[in-house]
């Protein structure tokens, strides 16, 4: 008996070759891929279309998300005295505040770019209106005057895409066109039709059905799970502070953004909301849909041929690898945030925080230098009270003090950290040693006398 023998022969009709029984299980692996895609593959018009996609019923979750996902890290605003204890998800693709180092600190500029994403003002809206009546020959004078004529119908498709369009008020982040998640879709959807072509030359029923069925089954629950994000927004335009708040994680990094209350209130201190184009009721509808079709395509995917069941588990190994890799890519390249200009304004002295600059106390690496970076830039001390970022003692409020005074007197050098250990260390060690010098330096041992020997 040779080797060769160890291992099946090709089909399995006499029970000697491979089998292929179990390609319905590959529909179902993959899981832990399709969760972290999830959100962004269904917030495209993508996930409708049609296809084989790994694991499905990732997708078939009794309730939605309301929030996109949050990092743990202070937000602290500067100048308002706001106080949020996570980072939304958008912000944290723009500076991903994970990946600083200990001790770091940067300085953001982030500013409105001028794009569409900006819902326009009614300004803007009347400009459009002006503009659309001169086309349309009518004169601009009515409308100026308040008797505005009857603006000519829009047309289907605009009136649809308006329907389909959630909250016009609110500023939105879409997906990218040529997000990878996007092109998987789209190139799923076109392999399915291959496999569907090519079940019909083997003149395998089954299998066209299963991919008929397991690609309706995707598309319902994809049009069920169908959102969009949206930003919260200020309704009123009064005078308000800066808008600058401060980030820092546990390790100790800090991370100092300069924008306007909009911004802010766009990025930091309102929340990211989901809103659906289904609601809750018809979700659970399809979803209940889409559950049965998946049970019904993974029967049918284990009675199909030899060769359409080897077809169609590539194919699921294929999208798996392609899932996972997309994991590894930035996730700038999934979300279009063109809306929003970012600057490193960073000073010079301040850029390598992290990283040992002489060996001295004041050039290592220290929370308290990094610390006083942030108010020095800041030119307060309120946020580092009202987040927490040092001890409530009363030596720790005469540092803030001394750092706040040095940062607004433009002393740059001040020796934050050889302060530090005058007045916060040696404060901390008094008690210490206080106790030290009331205890008696010499305890007598006292021996008790044995009992009397009878």
């Amino acid at each position: 008996m040779g080797i060769k023998d160890w291992f099946p022969h090709g089909e399995n009709q006499n029970h000697d070759g491979w089998r292929l029984d179990i390609v319905s299980l590959l529909a179902v692996i993959g899981e832990s891929s399709m969760e972290s895609h999830s959100q962004a593959l269904t917030s495209s018009w993508t996930c409708i279309l049609p296809r084989i996609i790994p694991a499905p019923q990732a997708l078939l979750k009794p309730s939605r998300p309301t929030r996109m996902p949050q990092v743990n890290a202070a937000v602290v605003g500067v100048h308002n005295g706001t106080l949020v204890q996570t980072l939304n998800y958008f912000p944290n693709i723009l500076h991903p505040i994970e990946d600083f180092p200990a001790f770091a600190f940067k300085v953001l500029r982030i500013t409105h770019a001028p794009n569409e994403l900006l819902p326009p003002t009614p300004a803007a809206g009347l400009d459009k209106a002006k503009e659309s009546s001169t086309s349309n020959g009518v004169d601009l004078g009515m409308i100026e005057s308040g008797n505005t004529p009857p603006l000519p119908r829009q047309s289907t498709i605009s009136t649809i895409r308006d329907r389909l369009s959630i909250d016009k008020k609110k500023p939105r982040v879409p997906p990218q066109s040529l997000s990878p998640l996007n092109i998987l879709s789209v190139l799923s959807f076109l392999w399915t039709i291959g496999l569907i072509i090519w079940a019909r030359f083997l003149n395998d029923g089954t299998a066209i059905v299963a991919l008929a069925t397991i690609s309706c089954a995707s598309s319902i629950v994809g049009y069920a799970s169908w959102w969009s994000p949206v930003l919260m927004k200020r309704t009123f335009k009064s005078k308000v502070p800066a808008g600058d708040v401060i980030i820092r994680n546990r390790e100790g990094a800090f991370l100092l953004v300069k924008c306007n209350e909009d911004v802010t209130r766009e990025l930091y201190i309102g929340t990211e909301e989901c809103q659906y184009y289904v609601g809750t009721q018809l979700y659970r509808i399809l979803v209940g849909i889409g559950t049965f079709l998946l049970m019904v395509s993974v029967v049918l995917l284990g009675n199909c041929n030899f060769a359409m069941q080897a077809a169609i588990g590539a194919s699921y190994i294929v999208l798996n690898g392609a899932f996972w890799g997309s994991s590894l890519i930035n996730k700038h390249s999934f979300w279009d945030l063109s809306n929003y200009k970012v600057e490193d304004v960073t000073p010079k002295d301040a850029a390598d925080a992290h990283l040992e600059q002489e060996d001295t106390v004041e050039g290592r690496p220290s929370f308290t230098r990094t610390l006083w970076y942030a108010i020095r830039e800041t030119k307060k001390i309120g946020w580092v009270k009202r987040g927490g970022a040092a001890p409530n003692t009363d030596e720790w409020d005469e540092w803030l003090k001394l750092a706040e005074q040095n940062a607004t007197d433009g002393n740059n050098g001040w020796n934050a950290v050889e302060i530090r250990e005058t007045v916060v260390g040696v404060a901390e060690s008094t008690p210490r040693r206080a106790a030290e010098d009331a205890a008696p330096q010499h305890v007598p041992a006292y021996e008790i006398p044995p009992p009397d020997k009878r």
